[in-house]
């Protein structure tokens, strides 16, 4: 486990969402939404054995980001870690499991400090986490499940080399779309997800305090298409005098299958 520490999206979509993390020599993950037969799919593919997964850190405890702990703690018993409204939904657990606060500080021994910070997504205990090197300074970001942005969550991730950023939805293809009202006000309405604007919006605050490297994620399969995510983020960044592969680099999380990351 030696080598630089990076960043590799394994699923991300309302299907299901994980992402793999590496920093001062140890493995992570963050969220373990899919079944454990595709966990250990996607671990492989990207060069890991799910044995390697010193710790599992949930986000919140809708399926799509949990759906695959219960059966990975069971055949890995890797250490989870989870507020505890998440916590409270999982059962038949064989990992050590550690409730953490909604703005806690965890020291990994021998590995990197993983932050909490909470986001007001429409469901208690729901967090973001950013992960430290303490050695080299380096840090990921992944902020996914939003709801809205606030000035705390900014000053959370402020800096970090590397941000997996949601970008859920296109406001017009959401409004126009096959979505019941009320599930479309749950998506839009200030605790659910933030659109492809709002995701390029905040990118802009990150490049000004020197993030580089963006993965956007969470894009809905029926409200956001890949291209039309990564081109509304750049235009707009264009329109505000960023040039991407000068100021910036971005790519788009993939819903199936291990996406390229970043190496930092």
């Amino acid at each position: 486990m030696t080598g630089p520490d990076r960043i590799v999206p394994l699923y991300s979509s309302s299907s299901g969402n994980a992402t793999l993390i590496k920093s001062r020599g140890t493995y992570i993950l963050v969220d373990c939404g899919m079944s454990c037969k595709m966990m250990s799919k996607a671990l492989i593919e990207s060069g890991v054995y799910p044995e390697d997964i010193s710790a599992i850190f949930l986000t919140h405890r809708h399926s799509d980001h949990i759906g695959g702990v219960p059966v990975f703690s069971r055949k890995y018993h890797t250490p989870i870690y989870g507020t505890r409204a998440t916590l409270a939904v999982l059962d038949g657990l064989s990992s050590p499991v550690t409730e953490i606060s909604e703005s806690d500080i965890i020291q990994i021994e021998n590995g990197p400090e993983v932050r909490a910070f909470p986001t007001p997504h429409d469901v208690a205990g729901s967090v973001c986490y950013r992960i430290i090197n303490p050695e080299s300074g380096s840090s990921i970001a992944v902020m996914t499940d939003l709801g809205r942005v606030n000035d705390g969550m900014k000053g959370f991730a402020r800096a970090s080399d590397v941000i997996l950023l949601e970008s859920n939805y296109d406001p017009n293809m959401l409004k126009n779309g096959p979505y019941p009202w009320p599930l479309k006000q749950r998506i839009s309405g200030g605790n659910g997800h933030i659109s492809n604007p709002e995701s390029a919006e905040t990118a802009e605050f990150f490049i000004n305090n020197g993030t580089k490297k963006f993965i956007l994620g969470h894009l809905s399969p029926h409200n956001n298409t890949p291209a039309l995510a990564k081109e509304t983020f750049i235009n707009y960044l264009t329109g505000r005098g960023f040039t991407e592969g000068v100021d910036y680099e971005v790519r788009i999380a993939k819903k199936d299958c291990p996406t390229e990351g970043f190496v930092i």
